[in-house]
């Protein structure tokens, strides 16, 4: 859920996967979830994501990591089509970078919470693909 709730009047944002997430991280849901299981995810998940001034922010599938007004970084929880999981309890998270500017949201990861790294917690890893 966003502290910082974002304007209605905005219309609809721009969503994308930045190259860093295409190379490391949505290579292997593609390969895990073939064919059109995984273009439903992919397209749900960007649907979602462009209207998340909607309702989408007021919900606990959106998790603000930190905000100054112009810019958020969130994890947004999201399911695979047909799996019959909850978004929450599927495990599986996008982090995005929102720039209220140019009203673009960055997908900068895609993951699982199992592929997180056993010697770091998921907040700290997170840290370190921002930095990246």
């Amino acid at each position: 859920m966003f502290t910082h709730q974002l304007n209605k009047d905005v219309d609809r944002f721009t969503v994308r996967f930045a190259a860093y997430a295409e190379q490391h991280f949505l290579k292997s849901f593609r390969k895990k979830y073939k064919g059109k299981i995984w273009e439903i995810t992919e397209r749900s998940i960007i649907y979602d994501l462009v209207r998340i001034n909607n309702n989408l922010q007021l919900t606990q599938q959106v998790d603000e990591l930190s905000s100054d007004g112009r810019i958020w970084i969130f994890k947004y929880d999201f399911a695979v089509a047909k799996s019959g999981k909850s978004p929450k309890k599927s495990g599986n998270r996008c982090l995005c970078k929102l720039d209220l500017e140019s009203k673009d949201i960055v997908i900068l990861a895609i993951y699982h919470k199992d592929d997180l790294p056993k010697n770091m917690g998921e907040t700290q890893w997170l840290r370190s693909i921002v930095k990246k």
